[in-house]
């Protein structure tokens, strides 16, 4: 099952990468998809059809059928019934087969939850869909097998995939042996040509040793070329690749998850492990109706770094710098959340591991709504008492710009193609000082960054 956790890792002994490629010849190597995997699996030419049932969002009658009282009654004692009954329903509302798989996969995401407890116990029961059903309870063997019933009951070509996925237990800084089978999932035919599938990620996930009940559908129907980010099965034609990655491919690509590459206009991807020299940079863009965030951590104090990121976005596009305080090994968190939401979610993880620190702090970057809006001017801190500090600000659909401290502010004075300046001597009697954007000369204002000041 996959973790929520941001920087809840396990850390292996030791830290290494083996790459026979770089990050630039693998990339093209996934980009490199044919119509055919191998003489057995079909790829589709446009996963646009498959990619519309990606909702996030069960159907309101599939949960309606997982609560029925006809059918609860047959759930434990005849199984097998239960499973005939349901898919006949699904068969009357289904208008085509991506809808009787998506139905299938949302009775069983939304019925079972993942069994933390005798996950995290070593106490695993038969995972036999009927044991399943009967105690609405599963690890992933359990999840893909309940979901190979349902479609064979449904007529839907489906198979059980066996191998290695980057969830719970799993670390971007650790030793990773691909070859060792610690998950299932799915490959499901449709219309003659083959779809990835993860029911139990598309269950919930696990916060610390609980699982959270939580539908989406990252995992349903997903790119090859997507999906080889996280999972590889003991089978290298089940990777549904024109040219199958090895296993030490696999450990030089970082953790990403599909809605990444759904999010982002081609974005290239660091190393597992990437090195730098205290700095590093990175460009890469959002789609519309989209944002990005990031997070940092140090993987010897286990602790999240603040001051040490650096972002501005222009139409979308946005380039992120981290300043690493010292030699070692951290972990970069990629966040998405849809603009105008007051929360987002991981997409990526990768390792930054450096031979040397940097001294340079970053005033603090709070997203908010204004357009094209960035600092300019300072980009480090802290800002020194008593000094005159010029401040410009870039932001196109707000009037006012504003330097805040304590009770007190003062606007920057603008031009109409949103460019706002100003020089401010530093109050004497403040420890930080923010920069603020509103449409409103007096009131509404949403802050943009935050400096310390000594």
């Amino acid at each position: 099952m996959k973790t929520k956790s941001i920087f809840a890792i396990t850390i292996a002994a030791a830290l290494t990468l083996t790459s026979c490629e770089t990050m630039d010849n693998l990339a093209s190597k996934l980009d490199n998809i044919s119509q055919k995997a191998g003489p057995k699996y079909t790829l589709p030419a446009s996963y646009d059809e498959a990619y519309s049932y990606r909702t996030n969002s069960a159907y309101k009658e599939i949960i309606t059928l997982t609560r029925s009282k006809t059918l609860e009654s047959l759930r434990v004692s005849n199984p097998s019934k239960y499973v005939q009954e349901a898919c006949a329903k699904i068969s009357e509302l289904a208008k085509n087969d991506f809808e009787k798989a998506k139905m299938a996969h949302d009775f069983v995401a939304v019925l079972i939850s993942y069994d933390a407890k005798n996950f995290w116990a070593g106490t695993i029961p038969p995972q036999d869909f009927a044991n399943v059903l009967k105690t609405k309870l599963a690890v992933c063997e359990g999840y893909a097998n309940t979901l190979k019933k349902f479609l064979d009951t449904l007529k839907i070509s489906c198979e059980i995939v066996h191998g290695y996925a980057r969830g719970v237990g799993t670390s971007p800084a650790s030793q990773e042996n691909p070859k060792a089978s610690n998950h299932a999932w799915n490959i499901v035919k449709i219309n003659d040509e083959h779809y990835l599938v993860d029911c139990t990620w598309d269950s919930g996930h696990m916060e610390g040793r609980v699982s959270k009940q939580a539908y989406n559908t990252d995992w349903l129907f997903v790119k090859p070329e997507h999906f080889i980010y996280s999972h590889y099965p003991d089978s290298a034609k089940k990777q549904l690749l024109d040219s199958p990655l090895s296993a030490e491919e696999f450990t030089s690509l970082p953790d990403f998850r599909p809605i990444f590459f759904d999010i982002t206009n081609g974005a290239s991807v660091p190393n597992k492990i990437q090195d730098c020299n205290g700095i590093y940079s990175w460009e890469l863009e959002a789609k519309d109706g989209y944002n990005l965030s990031f997070a940092i951590a140090s993987l010897s104090t286990m602790r999240e770094l603040q001051d040490r990121i650096l972002t501005k976005t222009i139409d979308g596009k946005t380039s992120v710098t981290f300043s690493l305080p010292e030699a070692g090994d951290y972990e970069v968190q990629v966040f998405y959340w849809k603009q105008g939401a007051k929360s987002g979610a991981g997409c990526g993880s990768f390792v930054l591991r450096t031979n040397e620190g940097s001294d340079i702090l970053y005033p603090t970057i709070f997203p908010n709504s204004g357009k094209n809006a960035y600092i300019v001017e300072p980009l480090e801190m802290p800002l020194k008492k008593g000094e005159t500090q010029k401040f410009s600000v870039h932001v196109e659909n707000k009037k006012f710009v504003a330097v805040i401290f304590g009770r007190d502010f003062i606007q920057l004075e603008g031009d109409e193609n949103g460019n706002f300046t100003g020089e401010i001597e530093i109050p004497q009697n403040i420890k930080d000082l923010s920069i603020a954007i509103s449409n409103s000369e007096n009131r509404g204002y949403e802050g943009l960054a935050r400096y310390k000041v000594e």
